[in-house]
């Protein structure tokens, strides 16, 4: 016999899977609490006991995406003793995350429909500080050493990851297929001119 809170946790999983299908399909904006009842099995209440409304399914969403991804590239960076090895790693990371992920990544990275998550922007904020944070904190040693530019971190990190996080976006939007893991090489070295001392 399933437990209430599992049976809850269930539930909630459920209608946050099924909303990232209707979401791709509709847009947020496009979609309704109906939609997501239907695609979900779970009850309008339940999305509403959950969530408190399409937007915070949305805002939801957007966040446990974001925090996976946030999580999987730190664990990367900060696995890594060198500069180098962790600039050119994070950069496969990226395009890896992105290739396992392909329906969250679209939601993530071509999710446009801001107003949607306005109310979760106090924690979206926190999560980027902490991301951000942790980041400028794997980077300051080898500022400081010399290994790397002594750069303002989000522009350092903007210079090391737009080029793959362009790739990523253009291999997510594609008309025809190419493989994105091909050119992780290239990427990561054109990460690492962009950055190092």
């Amino acid at each position: 016999m399933t437990t209430a809170p599992t049976a809850g946790l269930a539930r909630r999983r459920a209608i946050l899977d099924a909303a990232l299908t209707v979401f791709l399909k509709s847009g947020v904006a496009g979609a309704t609490v109906e939609a997501l009842h239907r695609a979900s099995g779970a009850s309008v209440g339940s999305i509403y006991h959950f969530f408190g409304s399409k937007d915070g399914v949305a805002a939801e969403l957007y966040l446990e995406i974001l925090r996976d991804y946030y999580d999987t590239y730190l664990a990367v960076l900060q696995s890594n003793s060198t500069a180098r090895g962790g600039i050119e790693s994070t950069v496969r990371t990226h395009l890896e995350w992105v290739a396992a992920n392909e329906r969250r990544a679209r939601f993530l990275f071509h999710h446009r429909e801001f107003e949607s998550i306005e109310e979760a922007r106090p924690e979206i904020t926190a999560l980027n500080d902490y991301f951000y944070g942790a980041a400028t904190a794997w980077l300051q040693p080898h500022i400081t050493q010399g290994r790397i530019k002594p750069l303002p971190p989000r522009l350092c990190q903007s210079l090391w990851m737009g080029p793959c996080v362009e790739y990523a976006r253009l291999w997510l939007a594609r008309t025809t297929e190419f493989d994105i893991l091909d050119p992780a090489p290239i990427l990561g070295q054109a990460a690492w001119d962009a950055v190092k001392a």
